[in-house]
């Protein structure tokens, strides 16, 4: 056979390769933990939501014209373990969706950010069915602490910043309407990507996100559902494996066949 029509074939078979040198896949992951810090600026009387609702925005317990808010702020915390969820550590993260069901339509239309927490943060069993928020328990995060100690709560660790410690950078906003009780919402942008990519690539640094709404005046609360609920948050990641090796295993395999054949002619 004549080596001239092989060298299409090595030529075709490496650009077959390149071309296939990837899968593509998705995965939908729901929080492994989430909270809601209240505000609470004393030591004392620490609150949390560990196993209710998230809530986040501002009551009007300041009153809807405070300018100061002492105790109406609310701020949502929500973790998903990226890298445990099965996605290879080689991958490529090309798209990223957040899904929450609003569980209260009131306060009307209100913008709700995601930004990156900054320290790692915990998960008690604190539960209060409204948005006033239950006494902190073992291992909540609260207003001022990231892990809330019960039994000496002088040694919780705390944050750096009261409210939480965040990025500065907004990840992604939505708009939850009002009047929509039971919609899902949803938090899609590239600046997610690079988040879930940085916590696959260095799961030390994966604090999740903390979700922040209206908190210049009061009355802009927002309920979200959260890990406990019928419909738990949802994190969809879609993302693609390189495979070099497949270029080169086409590469030895097409260099085998010309040699195969320059043999023969010879």
């Amino acid at each position: 056979m004549n080596t001239r029509y092989f060298v299409p074939l090595l030529v075709g078979s490496i650009l077959l390769a390149q071309g296939s040198a990837a899968w593509a896949a998705s995965v939908t992951l729901t929080p492994d933990k989430d909270n809601t810090i209240v505000q609470v600026t004393s030591p004392t009387g620490q609150l949390s939501n560990g196993e209710g609702d998230i809530f986040v925005g501002r009551t009007a317990q300041d009153g809807s014209g405070a300018t100061v808010a002492v105790t109406s702020i609310r701020r949502g915390l929500v973790h998903f373990n990226v890298a445990g969820s099965g996605i290879p550590s080689n991958a490529v993260i090309t798209g990223v969706t957040l899904q929450m069901t609003n569980v209260m339509s009131q306060n009307g239309d209100q913008t709700l950010s995601l930004e990156p927490v900054t320290q790692d943060w915990g998960q008690g069993t604190s539960n209060f069915p409204g948005g006033v928020g239950a006494p902190a328990t073992q291992n909540d995060a609260t207003w001022l602490y990231t892990f809330y100690n019960a039994t000496t709560p002088s040694a919780s660790t705390t944050w750096n910043t009261p409210g939480g410690d965040f990025s500065g950078t907004i990840s992604a906003s939505t708009v939850d309407p009002g009047g929509q009780t039971g919609n899902v919402i949803s938090w899609s942008s590239s600046q997610m990507v690079a988040d879930v990519q940085s916590w696959l690539n260095d799961p030390s640094g994966n604090f999740g996100w903390g979700i922040l709404g209206n908190e210049s005046v009061g009355q802009t609360a927002k309920r979200l559902n959260s890990s406990e609920s019928a419909n738990p948050p949802q994190l969809i990641i879609t993302y693609r494996v390189p495979e070099p090796a497949s270029i080169a295993l086409a590469f030895a395999g097409a260099v085998g066949l010309l040699l195969a054949a320059r043999r023969r002619a010879a």
